[in-house]
């Protein structure tokens, strides 16, 4: 693992700023500290090359000073459209193999722009087709994206380690902290301000990922019956996807974390439409923490905030 205690999550959103760090004795993770302040550049997300960068380091570093982290080495998390996900099959392969066919097929996707991105790809678990492919999961980040973010942590003093997707962190998370039946597929929806990360995972498996970016000039609203019927679209869109991938696992159940999360009622067209058991899913009910030593302001609902945060935590160091 990252080193837990020596390492910080910094997870930048659009409205909040969360800082965690994460522990492991005995074979269990604990939550250590919490540090959540508003983002004084909301605008950081989007892309823009003008953001003062400088705003939000300060805000780090003053919570980092607040809640007496003193690891200096972080990683952190990118979302949004400019984000490229892309799925590819192969047959089956060795390392070296596997990885030149990649390589050739990510040049033909790229179209001569691979000097603008940073891109890295895993192996998904076999799909159930009769062929046996691989299943490749490729990401490409603009390279003026992850520079955005590391001078933003170095200026914050810190030494970023690694950069990761929200949707692997969210994915992270739960696989981390949950422990799902053996054919048991899921899709764990983050709800945040402007943005929706969604994940469909299996046992130990990542199946599925992308970003629901509904354009929104507002924070989401999930009273609102248009954005909602949107939302409620794309996630069928998605399962539809999903199940027609050669996956025997139909999604049984929809995971819902994020800011947004405990507003959801049962009685919301939300649950009713998908024709799915929907659940609340805050990572604070699966580790251990003392919320006496987490601050005045942490109550158990800010366990919704966290999800991305502590994912990055619990990630594994890549070799």
């Amino acid at each position: 693992m990252l080193g837990f205690k020596n390492v910080v999550s910094v997870d930048i959103g659009s409205s909040l700023i969360k800082l965690v760090q994460v522990s492991k004795s005995g074979g269990k993770i604990r939550l250590d500290k919490v540090g959540i302040v508003d983002n004084p550049a909301a605008s950081f997300r989007t892309g823009s090359q003008r953001i003062n960068k400088g705003v939000i380091a300060q805000a780090i570093k003053h919570s980092l000073r607040k809640i007496h982290i003193k690891a200096k080495d972080a990683v952190s998390s990118l979302n949004g459209p400019s984000i490229i996900t892309q799925y590819f099959k192969f047959p089956p392969l060795s390392g070296k193999e596997l990885e030149s066919a990649v390589n050739l097929e990510i040049q033909r996707v790229m179209l001569g722009r691979l000097n603008e991105v940073e891109t890295d790809f895993q192996v998904l678990p076999q799909s159930e087709e009769k062929n046996g492919k691989q299943n490749i999961l490729f990401v490409a980040v603009p390279k003026s994206m992850v520079r955005q973010r590391v001078e933003t942590l170095q200026q914050a003093g810190l030494n970023p380690i690694a950069i990761d997707t929200d949707c692997l962190a969210l994915a992270n998370c739960f696989l981390r902290l949950k422990n799902l039946a053996l054919q048991e597929d899921v899709m764990v929806l983050n709800l945040g301000t402007r943005l929706i990360n969604l994940v469909v995972l299996g046992k130990e498996s990542i199946y599925f990922i992308r970003d629901i970016n509904l354009g929104l000039e507002s924070p989401l609203d999930l009273k609102d019956k248009g954005v909602l019927g949107r939302i409620i679209e794309e996630i069928r869109r998605s399962i539809h996807y999903h199940e027609n991938r050669g996956k025997k696992n139909r999604v049984a159940t929809i995971f819902v974390t994020g800011g947004n999360a405990p507003s959801l009622e049962t009685s919301d067209s939300f649950l009713k439409d998908l024709e799915l058991p929907v659940e609340k899913w805050n990572p604070l009910e699966d580790i251990e923490f003392d919320s006496l030593k987490l601050g005045s302001g942490f109550t158990q609902s800010t366990g919704y905030l966290l999800a991305i945060a502590m994912g990055l935590g619990l990630r594994e160091k890549q070799e």
